[in-house]
C-alpha cells in the first residue's frame, strides 16, 4: 500500500462503503421513532441528544447494525492486507499493525459496549474509553504509514485538526466536567452563558467532531492508492 492490485482495491473500497454506511445509518436507526426502540433500543424518554457514537451504538438496532457492518468492513480490510502481507517485510508489518488496530476496535465496539453514563472516561467504562483512544490514535498511524494519506494532504490535515478539536471537547468533559467547569469559570463566566448551556455545547461539539473525524478518515482512506493489474 498504497500500490494495490485491483482485487485489493475492490476490497478496500467495499470496506470503505461498509464503514460509511454503518456510521451514517446510526442516526436514523437511533433517532427515528419507528426504529429506535427495536431490539431493546432506547425508548423516546431514554433517547439522548447530543450523544457519543459509543452511546448511540450500545444497544438496539444501531448496535446490531454496527456489529454486522463494522466487522464486515474489517473482514474486507483484513483480506486486502493479508494479500499483501507476504510480499515484503514492510507489508507484513503493515498487516500486523492493522490487526492490532482491529483488536483495539474490537475491544471498544464488541467486547465493552458503553454502560453509561455517556461521559468522558467514565469509571464504569474505563476499558472501553482507553481502547477507544488507542483506536482513534491508530487511525493517524494508518493514514500516514499504511494507507499513504500524508498528514500534509487535505484529508490528513483535516483528520488531525478535527481529532484535536474532538480531544479538547473530550478533555473538557472528563472527570465529571472538571476541566470544563474550570474553563467556564476562568474564561466565560455566568454573565454570558449558563453552565448547563455551555455543557450542552461541549456535548454537541464532541458529537460533531467525533463523527466528522471518522468520516474524514473514511472518505480519504482510498484517496492515495494506485491500482495495478492483478498478477
Amino acid at each position: 500500500m498504497p500500490v494495490v492490485f485491483r482485487t485489493q482495491a475492490l476490497l478496500l473500497t467495499t470496506a470503505q462503503r461498509l464503514f460509511i454506511l454503518n456510521q451514517i445509518s446510526n442516526f436514523p436507526l437511533y433517532y427515528l421513532p419507528c426504529l429506535r426502540g427495536l431490539f431493546g433500543g432506547d425508548s423516546k424518554d431514554e433517547t439522548k441528544f447530543p450523544c457519543s457514537i459509543s452511546w448511540m451504538t450500545r444497544t438496539g438496532l444501531p448496535r446490531k447494525s454496527t456489529l454486522l457492518l463494522w466487522n464486515a468492513g474489517w473482514a474486507c480490510m483484513a483480506c486486502a492486507f493479508l494479500m499483501a502481507s507476504t510480499k515484503t517485510i514492510a507489508d507484513g508489518l503493515k498487516a500486523a499493525f492493522m490487526l492490532q488496530m482491529y483488536v483495539a476496535g474490537f475491544v471498544t465496539v464488541v467486547l465493552t459496549p458503553m454502560q453509561g453514563p455517556d461521559v468522558a472516561l467514565g469509571s464504569t467504562d474505563a476499558l472501553h474509553c482507553y481502547a477507544a483512544i488507542l483506536y482513534v490514535a491508530d487511525h493517524v498511524v494508518a493514514n500516514e504509514f499504511v494507507l499513504g494519506v500524508k498528514l500534509t494532504s487535505p484529508f490528513g490535515i483535516g483528520f488531525v485538526i478535527i481529532s484535536l478539536l474532538c480531544g479538547i471537547f473530550q478533555l473538557l468533559r472528563a472527570e465529571n466536567d472538571k476541566y470544563g467547569r474550570l474553563f467556564y469559570m476562568k474564561v466565560i463566566g455566568s454573565r454570558w452563558l449558563s453552565f448547563a448551556v455551555f455543557k450542552w455545547a461541549l456535548e454537541v461539539g464532541f458529537m460533531l467532531t467525533e463523527n466528522a473525524l471518522f468520516l474524514v478518515f473514511l472518505f480519504g482512506m482510498t484517496s492515495e492508492i494506485r491500482i495495478v493489474d492483478d498478477v
